[in-house]
């Protein structure tokens, strides 16, 4: 899921001893809009590697 979202352009962090947890770290001055396409890319990633659609990029 990581390496579907940063080939979209979205950063996330892994933790955990499997890497299951992601992190999302905006900075504190974040845009409504720039959080929003944060938000769908991460939605969008979440989706492809569900299978649930292909990730478009």
């Amino acid at each position: 899921m990581c390496d579907a979202a940063y080939r979209a352009g979205l950063l996330l962090e892994t933790a955990g001893l499997q890497e299951e947890v992601v992190k999302l770290l905006p900075p504190l001055t974040v845009t409504d809009g720039q959080l929003e396409r944060g938000l769908a890319v991460l939605d969008e990633a979440v989706a492809a590697v569900a299978g649930v659609r292909d990730l478009a990029i």
